[in-house]
């Protein structure tokens, strides 16, 4: 299957910082579970003060906002969507945050090797036609143990759940195809019920708006069901790796 073009922003412009900033009836929980799951991952590396972030398939640069604003770390972005990097740029101006985004693909970003302390890949690997070349690339661009923190959906069902995925994974099968690459994960996470996606993505509106509205809620009274790993429920629905870049562990010809 072919990527399929990302419109979201044609459609949408910056909403991903409305998702993560907005009020009650603006918020969405879930991006802002997997935003501050991400910047959980990014803290626990105590980074120095002159670290280097990527993002790959940084989009419109909401969630290197969120790391810039808390932590204070120089800040990178790439993508091949135009639209979404011009509200990037657009969004870290008004804003006046500092970070560089450029216009290229996640398999040759033509950057330098060992260049990043830390490379964020958040919900975008599901969307790329050769995840592998895009693993290699990242761990070209990683510094010797830095670390790349991945997220994306827990497959459920034959079809991806999203027409705009390309594939998705069970745990074990993404496992796998990052052990590949970086050896095996310094941490993984399972979060969150699929019954609280459902609730959110259901083909009936009154319902979503509802379960909108309910998981915001409790986002703001301090407990956000997206960041759930424990429960009733064992069917769940996002995944995160946090992967340390392995060296000397691979022979060349093991990274084509």
């Amino acid at each position: 299957m072919t990527a399929p073009y990302f419109d979201k922003y044609d459609r949408k412009r910056a909403y991903h910082w409305g998702d993560y900033f907005g009020g009650i009836w603006r918020m969405n929980a879930y991006t802002k579970a997997r935003y501050n799951l991400v910047l959980e991952c990014v803290r626990a590396a105590k980074l120095p003060a002159n670290a280097r972030i990527l993002e790959v398939g940084c989009g419109d640069g909401a969630l290197l906002g969120v790391l810039f604003i808390e932590l204070g770390v120089s800040v990178c972005g790439v993508d091949t969507n135009e639209v979404g990097l011009a509200q990037a740029r657009k969004m870290f101006a008004d804003k006046r945050l500092v970070g560089s985004f450029q216009h290229t693909t996640g398999y040759n970003t033509k950057l330098p090797d060992s260049s990043f302390d830390i490379v964020v890949c958040s919900d975008v690997i599901e969307h790329v036609d050769n995840p592998n070349a895009m693993l290699v690339e990242i761990r070209r661009l990683l510094i010797p143990g830095g670390r790349l923190i991945i997220t994306t959906p827990i497959k459920n069902r034959e079809k991806p759940a999203d027409p705009l995925h390309v594939q998705e994974w069970f745990v074990s099968e993404f496992k796998s195809l990052c052990n590949k690459v970086f050896g095996e994960p310094i941490e993984s996470y399972s979060s969150h019920p699929l019954f609280w996606y459902e609730l959110i993505s259901s083909a009936n509106p009154w319902l979503v708006r509802a379960g909108r509205l309910i998981t915001n809620l409790l986002t703001r009274f301090g407990h956000n069901p997206f960041l759930e790993r424990r429960g009733a429920w064992r069917c769940y629905t996002t995944q995160t790796l946090v992967l340390q870049k392995c060296v000397g562990h691979f022979k060349p010809d093991q990274l084509k």
